[in-house]
């Protein structure tokens, strides 16, 4: 994979900053998972890089299609293993038709939704139609779902193949029935590497976070992409030292309608020791993992 650094960002381990030399060289020799979160406005988009190994997380609104194509192909991408379409909103699903029809896809990953629940939203048309254009099938989000992911082709030879997995949290096959907002079928995932590990979110708000802490899944990460866009609607006190994260990304965007994120979030957070980044105040924020160090740049 291409991998662009600018000199104009910086490379943060907790709250101490390093020298531009040392960032470079820790992406370059040391880093072998990097997370985008694509400024995409009010939306939001995660790129997982593992090696040869890629997951896109929502591709934002319709109009951010491109934005997200330009930014895939800035990192040399040409296949997308797995898409994730945490939730069936336009903010989450509107620039994924335009993505499948652009790149190579593997599996598609997405909510199963009660019937009364499935949407009628153009976007959601749109979604279906891409997949169904590229003969691709859908694969419902079943929590306990454990999949592994490799940095290269694994091949048995090649003591240098290192290994990751991503977790379905939520949502609770047995409690989805339930929900009357479709936020909470979103797609919650806790992606592991050695000793590092990220969870993604959705916008899977209070009711959604009650059941998992319900169900006892170890929800645990050093980085949490704040639910719901920072929204008081979820990120709830119980949750939030459930997963007790030193990082937390807010994908929102600038002066947006709904006054995203709430200050008594972001006062949430602070007053836990997490120390947050934003798109909208820092533009595309990418987290580098050895396994053992975490370490963020952003524009």
């Amino acid at each position: 994979m291409i991998i662009g650094f600018g000199y104009g960002s910086y490379l943060e381990n907790g709250n101490i900053e390093t020298p531009p030399a040392v960032t470079e060289n820790f992406i370059t020799k040391d880093a072998d998972l990097s997370i985008h979160y694509i400024d995409v406005g009010q939306g939001d988009c995660s790129l997982v890089i593992f090696g040869e190994t890629t997951i896109l997380i929502d591709a934002g609104e319709k109009e951010m299609g491109e934005r997200v194509i330009a930014y895939l192909n800035g990192q040399g991408i040409k296949k997308l293993d797995y898409i994730i379409a945490t939730h069936p909103h336009s903010d989450h699903i509107g620039g994924l038709p335009n993505i499948i029809k652009t790149f190579d896809v593997g599996s598609v990953i997405a909510p199963r939704l009660a019937a009364e629940m499935i949407p009628t939203a153009k976007s959601y048309e749109n979604f279906l139609v891409s997949l169904k254009n590229k003969a691709l099938k859908l694969t419902a989000a079943r929590n306990g779902s454990v999949y592994t992911i490799y940095s290269k082709k694994p091949d048995t030879s090649d003591d240098k193949v290192k290994a990751a997995e991503f977790e379905i949290i939520s949502p609770i096959s047995s409690k989805s029935d339930a929900y009357t907002d479709i936020n909470n079928y979103s797609v919650v995932l806790k992606l592991t590497y050695k000793n590092t590990s990220f969870l993604f979110t959705g916008d899977a708000s209070k009711p959604a976070e009650a059941d998992i802490l319900e169900s006892n899944a170890n929800i645990s990460a050093d980085v949490i992409k704040v639910p719901h866009h920072g929204s008081s609607s979820a990120s709830t006190a119980d949750y939030l030292k459930a997963v007790s994260p030193s990082i937390g990304i807010i994908q929102c965007g600038k002066d947006n309608s709904y006054s995203h994120p709430s200050e008594k979030i972001v006062s949430r957070y602070e007053n836990a020791d997490v120390t947050l980044y934003r798109n909208d105040i820092y533009g595309n924020i990418v987290v580098y993992s050895d396994g053992e160090k975490i370490k963020i740049i952003h524009d």
